[in-house]
């Protein structure tokens, strides 16, 4: 299966970085590299099978999952230190 936010809940890379800016409170290098060959311009993922036979479907919204994402990476480095 192809499991992903479908087109309701895509986010481009440029979308995601300054999201986690904004979450983080400072500015995320980038480093631009040559456009590669192989290098897609936009991939959506494709979750009709999923919902059809697992009648599954997103339940988190991009920038919900993200928080979660930077809470629990926040929690195992805290706990790392101790």
């Amino acid at each position: 299966f192809n499991i992903g936010g479908g087109p309701e809940n895509t986010l481009s890379l440029l979308e995601l970085v300054s999201m986690l800016e904004g979450k983080i409170g400072r500015k995320i290098p980038l480093d631009y590299g040559p456009w590669r060959n192989s290098d897609q311009k936009v991939y959506i993922s494709d979750i009709s099978k999923a919902k059809k036979i697992l009648r599954w479907k997103p339940r988190i919204p991009p920038d919900k999952g993200i928080e979660r994402l930077l809470q629990w990476a926040r929690s195992a480095l805290s706990a790392e230190v101790k």
